[in-house]
């Protein structure tokens, strides 16, 4: 026996339209598994290591059960809030996402190095604000600290936060990195990608220390724009990656 179908046609449209759906739902659904999810192990790594420019070992708090797109760009790290608590990870690409990633300081490593080597503490006052030196600074054998600093090396250059007396342990929290761009100093921005970069002259509206964002004033067009301080007299653009490491 022979079957035959036959179809009006509106019905043989509405066919065909269910046809080219499934069709659309494939290709996107070979598409999603082709480009796969963010690596977090990677982005965990890329966190930390943001969170703890500033001195000290912060450690992320990261959902490792997060199933995210692939980034076809590098994620964007910034402070969310105050307190330098959370940071927002942000993709920007096709796949477009953005998660909020709590980060705590890791006190059990600096605290063992402590016990072994010591306690940097402060040998005379040392004021807000002022950059610590060799000689500000003496080791306190087989002492531990909370958040303490046990290498006068890790902590000579650095800027302190607040004023600090003398004996007094350095903590990572009481000092900062010293600013690589101040205000008012000339600066070159920025921006492009591997083998595409563009330049222009500019003028720091903030001080900064490597990695911060400050204000800076496009010396020629006379706009402000949100900058990286990648080191002394140079700022990037959000999104520029270095030609030698593809990193921001």
């Amino acid at each position: 026996m022979q079957w035959i179908v036959r179809m009006t046609e509106r019905t043989g449209l509405a066919f065909a339209a269910t046809l080219l759906a499934l069709a659309i739902l494939q290709v996107a659904a070979v598409g999603a598994s082709a480009r796969g999810y963010e690596d977090m192990t990677r982005l965990e790594q890329r966190i930390a290591e943001f969170a703890s420019r500033g001195g000290g070992h912060r450690q992320p708090r990261l959902d490792r059960r997060l199933r995210l797109s692939g980034c076809d760009v590098l994620p964007e790290l910034l402070w969310y809030g105050t307190g330098e608590s959370t940071v927002l990870v942000r993709c920007g690409g096709p796949e477009s996402w953005q998660i909020y990633v709590p980060v705590v300081v890791a006190h059990d490593a600096p605290a063992a190095a402590a016990q072994r080597n010591g306690t940097v503490v402060v040998t005379r006052p040392v004021p807000r604000g002022a950059a610590l030196t060799a000689a500000d600074l003496k080791v306190e054998p087989a002492t531990a600290v909370p958040g303490g600093v046990s290498d006068i090396g890790d902590v000579t250059g650095k800027i302190a936060v607040r004023a600090l007396n003398p004996g007094e342990p350095v903590r990572a929290k009481l000092i900062a990195t010293a600013p690589a761009v101040k205000r008012g100093d000339p600066v070159i921005i920025k921006t492009g990608s591997p083998g595409f970069e563009i330049s222009a002259e500019g003028v720091a509206e903030q001080d900064g220390a490597p990695g911060s964002r400050i204000k800076v004033k496009n010396a020629a067009s006379g706009g402000r724009v949100q900058a990286i301080v990648g080191g002394p007299g140079i700022v990037f653009l959000p999104g520029y990656k270095n030609a030698r490491t593809g990193r921001e």
